[in-house]
């Protein structure tokens, strides 16, 4: 069967207006245009995903789910118009490394987790997640291990410029391998100049994850950081209930409610606890 890939308006009129730089960075994989670099997308999600079978793109005004909408955000169809996938981009030109990915996903992924029915397979999207990345600055550590916390979780991730994550971790002296909450720690802890992990700790001997609010605030006058917790976090919290480790909350639960991004994870914990 084929499927089609639905895009926001408003991210072709990003991609419209790139500069001169990212217009080369184009050129330089094939891409003579913004509609050139979707066929690119689409042919390296259907050469990775040979399932999905993808045909065409489309831009469209109302790119939303459960009331979800972003920029960024985009999903698959099938012939029948059943959304099959959500997909996501990371933009051209994009210098915010905390935010890349983190800042992509979790403003709709947050609105759509608190919609899903208690299970016991433990999942915040009800939907295959794919990552395509389109930003042509060069992957730092932090962005590595941003991309490799969305792996965790079991996001589907390309790259049109086919740079390799696990490379770039080796290349900064981090083990690109997560078997386990203790290596996924440690990863994010190296990745931190002050080599802490500022968004959980782990205590390997009586098998708890404390998640903190360092970066947080009071949770409601925060900016964009609600985003970058939530990616280790829920990632930590992934790897954390296989290994059977129990969540502690009380530090995070000082935090004031009203923060969607944040809401949504408190209230998955809790139900993950039940």
């Amino acid at each position: 069967m084929e499927h089609r890939l639905f895009f926001s308006s408003e991210l072709e009129e990003k991609l419209k207006n790139v500069s001169s730089e990212t217009k080369q960075a184009w050129k330089d994989i094939g891409a003579n245009s913004y509609l050139e670099l979707m066929e690119c997308c689409i042919s390296k999600l259907n050469d990775t995903y040979s399932k999905l079978n993808i045909v065409s793109v489309s831009f469209e005004e109302d790119i939303q789910v459960y009331g979800q909408s972003n920029t960024y955000f985009g999903f698959i169809k099938n012939e029948n118009d059943v959304i099959l996938a959500y997909v996501f981009v990371i933009p051209p030109k994009y210098e915010t490394r905390s935010g890349v990915l983190a800042q992509q996903v979790f403003p709709v992924l947050s609105g759509i987790t608190p919609e899903l029915k208690a299970s016991k397979d433990i999942r915040i999207n009800n939907r295959p997640i794919f990552i395509t990345n389109l930003n042509e600055a060069n992957l730092t550590a932090s962005v590595a291990v941003n991309i490799k916390s969305g792996t965790v979780l079991g996001f589907n991730y390309i790259d049109v410029y086919d740079r390799d994550i696990d490379e770039i971790l080796l290349s900064n002296g981090i083990n690109p391998a997560v078997r386990s909450l203790e290596d996924y720690n440690s990863m994010v802890s190296k990745v931190n100049k002050s080599g802490i992990n500022e968004f959980f700790e782990v205590n390997i001997f009586d098998k708890t994850i404390t998640f903190l609010k360092i970066r947080l605030k009071d949770g409601i006058h925060v900016n964009n950081e609600p985003y970058w917790f939530v990616l280790k976090a829920y990632a930590a919290l992934y790897l954390a209930k296989k290994e059977g480790y129990t969540c502690e909350m009380s530090i995070m639960n000082q935090l004031s409610r009203g923060n969607k991004t944040l809401d949504a994870f408190r209230d998955f914990v809790e139900k993950t606890e039940l």
